[in-house]
């Protein structure tokens, strides 16, 4: 027969360690997140992203792929770039005539990286995006978003999310490992009147409810980080009928 304070003190043992092991087995979800985020997928929404707030990275496309003395356009080939896109049925879409659009397109200069979503659902503005990032150079979108450090990029907006929650993850299980050890040296297990272990209770049931909150506030971060890679990876998230 277990006596009650025995069984008090194995609950909360069992409470604290499975907090432990909850954040032991996330931790690495967003460990990975935090390694794959600047992938293909990133560069894309990147591109795009910087399409939409800067109209000096607009400008800077349209000079790259209109001289044919920087030897890049057209696939790093000193050729002329075909601006137009036909998409079948006697459809022609002028990227050069979408880039250089005035507010009435481009709405969103200056703006942070959820202004993605909305700049995204004009649908000239993501076929001009999707056509030219094949074409213009990588190294100059990286040069470009070095210059001017305060331009938003995707590849920040998760890089924010997957660190803050790397943070938590990493806080919350060195405190459940902490609260385990100051648990195990206590003599909770040995007093079968509880004594001890209602003076331990006293501030680590507090800590394991903060602790809890930390769990919840990480997998709600896991989550917002998890929700911005997978619609990097989707050049169709942006479409109306998905959001």
């Amino acid at each position: 027969m277990v006596s009650g304070g025995k069984a008090a003190y194995e609950d909360v043992e069992g409470l604290t360690v499975s907090l432990g092991v909850i954040y032991a087995l996330l931790l690495p979800s967003a460990m990975n997140l935090q390694n794959v985020g600047f992938d293909d997928g990133i560069q894309t929404k990147n591109f795009m992203l910087m399409l939409c707030t800067q109209p000096d990275f607009r400008s800077y496309v349209i000079e790259t792929m209109t001289d044919p003395n920087t030897g890049d356009v057209g696939q790093y080939a000193r050729e002329a770039f075909d601006w137009n896109v036909t998409l079948g049925r006697g459809m022609v879409l002028n990227t050069k005539t979408i880039l250089e659009s005035d507010s009435s397109v481009w709405k969103w200069d200056g703006g942070h990286p959820e202004a993605l979503y909305k700049c995204g659902e004009v649908k000239e503005i993501a076929a001009t995006a999707r056509a030219l990032h094949e074409q213009f150079p990588k190294w100059r979108s990286d040069a470009y978003a070095l210059m001017n450090p305060k331009v938003p990029l995707w590849s920040d907006h998760l890089s924010a999310m997957t660190s803050f929650g790397m943070c938590i993850f990493m806080s919350g299980l060195l405190g459940s490992l902490m609260l385990y050890i100051s648990l195990s040296l206590s003599s909770g297990r040995e007093d079968e009147s509880g004594k001890t272990l209602e003076r331990w209770n006293s501030l680590g049931f507090p800590i394991l409810g903060l602790n809890l909150a930390f769990l919840m506030a990480a997998i709600i971060v896991l989550l917002f980080a998890n929700d911005a890679y997978s619609e990097s990876q989707d050049p169709f998230f942006l479409r109306s009928s998905r959001m």
